[in-house]
């Protein structure tokens, strides 16, 4: 008995499956179509009208064709005859990026599984609707995090990733205009990547940080919507001259480092940004940054290697190469010993190319242990006093660095460093008549050497030496240093200025 008081409700439970499966039909968020073989709507359920914006009755009779955009449409006739022959039961569209058309004429991504069936003799197409704008986005969010990320650990510069960035954000929430701003080195930001509608015109532009919505996303480490940009009064008019309206402020971070802002914006009287829009720039904008991460990361550690290979090549250069020319010149110094004349000059003028040499590649092994110094401090001073210089002399001066001059020259003492050189130089090329000049400075014993020598006609005599020379032997002696003017043999003027490195 009791095994039959379970059956008898269970078959009254199947006798309403119909009635069950028409309220399904009708609840279910995805469009449920069904069409003859002709093409025609013979039933839409309830969800057409979210969808597509019809009345589900309105649609019946009219041909499917009516919900595919106009440019697809003769192609969809095309597939629908095809799978009306050989059909069966499978999404539709496979690798294709498939869309629907609204009441209102506009265009939304779709996904579509086509189902068979027949009733009454009659074959028909059940045709599963449902809306793909959010996979599709969370499918473009992943490829672009792919790209920015395959870009910046191949090697390319974070500026020129910021550009992909403002690029990608935008064509993730059907924005015209997206930019990237960061903080100038002052107290504003300034615009470091732009793309979009108008992007060339704001490239590059500064924004004041007061007020600025940017700044504040940033020191709030939140985001920001605002309805129209034109009516911001801290919006800079080379934004407001574009006709912008919605737009969104996200910080551009992790954890607890604010690079700068990502902005997206549209055009005056565009729908504003929505929730969903923010949260997806959020997860963009974070995944990005990890992203310029990992590439400053990669760069930190091509640093670090290239400066081991460096530091390698040094040890090899001192360990190996300068004890080989040691000893060559230990052996001629031996045999110099044995010889006389001309044959004795000769060796003792190799022995000191090779103590030139060996000053040379010391030079070199300090500039590998220090490579920054190449690009800034005391040398880049001097070879940029130099290479002005040498316009005027008609050739390039020799230039040689002796010890760690960059480490030890004060920001006080390099300006002086400097004019030195700078008033050396423009008295060669007035008045020395010379082929050549050698730039030397050194560090040694705390004392820093600036030396000029050139062949031109020798030094000037008597009180006829100019207010130039002069001014540099007083900056040697309000340094406690000394400047020495001699003439060299055969001809040539050598000009030795010498100061304590500290006081």
């Amino acid at each position: 008995m009791r095994e039959h008081s379970r059956i008898v409700p269970m078959q009254s439970r199947v006798a309403d499956t119909a009635d069950v499966l028409a309220t399904l039909l009708q609840s279910s968020p995805d469009a449920v179509i069904a069409i003859d073989a002709d093409g025609l709507i013979v039933l839409a359920s309830e969800a057409i009208r979210t969808l597509f914006g019809f009345d589900p009755g309105e649609v019946v009779g009219l041909p499917i064709e009516t919900l595919v955009p106009e440019q697809a449409r003769d192609m969809h006739e095309r597939h629908r005859r095809k799978f009306k022959e050989t059909g069966q039961a499978r999404p539709m569209g496979l690798g294709l990026e498939l869309t629907g058309r609204r009441r209102n004429g506009s265009v939304f991504p779709i996904d579509v599984s086509l189902a068979p069936f027949s009733t009454g003799g009659e074959a028909f197409v059940g045709a599963f609707v449902r809306d793909a704008t959010a996979r599709r986005r969370q499918e473009a969010r992943l490829h672009a995090i792919n790209e920015i990320t395959q870009r910046l650990l191949a090697g390319e510069p974070t500026a020129t990733t910021l550009e992909l960035v403002a690029c990608r954000a935008r064509g993730l929430v059907d924005a015209s205009l997206g930019w990237v701003v960061v903080p100038s080195g002052k107290e504003d930001l300034v615009v470091s990547a732009s793309d979009g509608d108008g992007a060339a015109s704001i490239f590059g532009i500064e924004v004041a940080s007061d007020g600025s919505i940017a700044k504040k996303a940033m020191m709030e480490a939140e985001s920001i919507i605002v309805g129209d940009l034109s009516t911001e009064m801290t919006v800079p008019a080379e934004m407001k001259a574009l006709g912008l309206g919605p737009g969104l402020f996200c910080p551009l971070g992790v954890e607890d480092r604010i690079l700068g802002a990502l902005v997206v914006a549209r055009p005056r009287g565009a729908p504003n940004f929505t929730a969903n829009d923010t949260a997806l720039v959020e997860v963009f904008a974070n995944s990005a940054m990890v992203a310029l991460t990992l590439g400053e990361a990669r760069v930190e550690l091509e640093q670090l290697q290239a400066t081991a290979e460096r530091e390698r090549i040094g040890r090899d250069l001192h360990d190996t190469v300068i004890q080989q020319l040691f000893a060559l010149g230990m052996g001629l110094q031996s045999i110099e010993r044995l010889t006389s004349g001309s044959v004795a000059g000769r060796i003792d003028r190799v022995v000191d190319g090779l103590d030139e040499v060996i000053r040379e590649i010391r030079e070199t092994i300090f500039l590998l242990e220090r490579p920054a110094m190449a690009d800034s401090g005391l040398r880049s001073a001097v070879t940029a006093v130099v290479t002005v210089a040498a316009e005027h002399l008609g050739f390039t001066p020799r230039v040689g660095f002796q010890g760690p001059v960059d480490s030890v020259t004060s920001d006080q003492l390099e300006p002086h460093v400097i004019a030195v050189l700078t008033e050396v130089l423009s008295n060669v090329a007035r008045h020395a008549k010379a082929s050549s000049v050698e730039v030397v400075i050194a560090a040694e014993d705390n004392m820093l050497l600036v030396s000029v020598a050139d062949n031109g006609v020798g030094p000037p005599r008597g009180r006829s030496a100019g207010n130039g020379l002069r001014n540099i032997a007083e900056r040697a002696r309000a340094l406690s240093g000394s400047v020495s003017i001699t003439a060299r043999s055969p001809s040539g003027t050598l000009v030795e200025w010498s100061v304590p490195i500290t006081p």
